[in-house]
């Protein structure tokens, strides 16, 4: 977080976008240590048709030693628009290993992420396909005692693991603040504000308004 007004400040020539996010995700528990996750998310920016990319991701997520640690292994489509101004599909692999702790009222998580996107060079011009990443997101949130509301901000690190241009640098911060909204016992509300700022190309920084709903069966 000390670093954001750096970040934020150090390349102010570069293009700011706007957008919003939509999404809805549906949790099935089937037994008390195992789940499967079902999510679709609709992401609209400024450009030059609104449309950025649709995902639609499945997979599981198996948690231990108390339920403070879960691990999950999981598939993505991607429907986008890229950098070259077309439509593309892509295919992504990834694995989540998360850990949750609570200082009551105050809850702390963190989740790293390995994924592996593999692209269409048929779309688009890619010196490195697939690529790999590493992410590290941090996350701390807030219980007030007697709401259905829980505030959060969460800081999440990406690094591109084989480019040879960045070469393990980090090459986006994501910042999120937000709060969740528990309507009933298996329905929940997400809204937030979310700021993209990339460290190592000319991608435009992007400031979103995001809502989301969650069911968990």
């Amino acid at each position: 977080m000390l670093l954001f007004p750096i970040v934020a400040f150090s390349q102010p020539k570069r293009e700011t976008k706007a957008g919003a996010l939509l999404s809805f995700e549906l949790e099935k528990k089937l037994s008390q240590t195992f789940s499967l996750n079902f999510a679709e998310e609709v992401r609209f920016q400024t450009n030059n048709i609104g449309f950025d990319r649709n995902i639609l991701s499945l997979g599981a997520d198996y948690s231990f030693w108390e339920k403070r640690f879960k691990a999950g292994a999981y598939y993505a489509f991607l429907y986008l628009y890229n950098n070259d101004y077309r439509f593309e599909m892509r295919n992504r692999f990834y694995a989540n290993l998360s850990f949750k702790h609570s200082f009551t009222p105050i809850n702390l998580s963190w989740r790293g992420r390995i994924q592996a996107t593999l692209r269409d060079e048929n779309r688009g011009n890619y010196k490195v396909n697939p690529r790999y990443v590493l992410k590290n997101k941090v996350e701390i949130e807030y219980e007030i005692w007697g709401k259905p509301f829980k505030p959060y901000l969460s800081c999440d690190l990406s690094i591109n693991l084989n480019d040879p241009v960045t070469r393990y640098d980090p090459t986006r911060l994501r910042f999120q603040l937000g709060t969740t909204w528990r309507i009933n016992r298996t329905d929940y509300l997400d809204f937030f504000l979310r700021y993209d700022e990339y460290l190592k190309n000319d991608d435009p920084r992007v400031f979103s308004i995001g809502v989301g709903y969650k069911m968990k069966l």
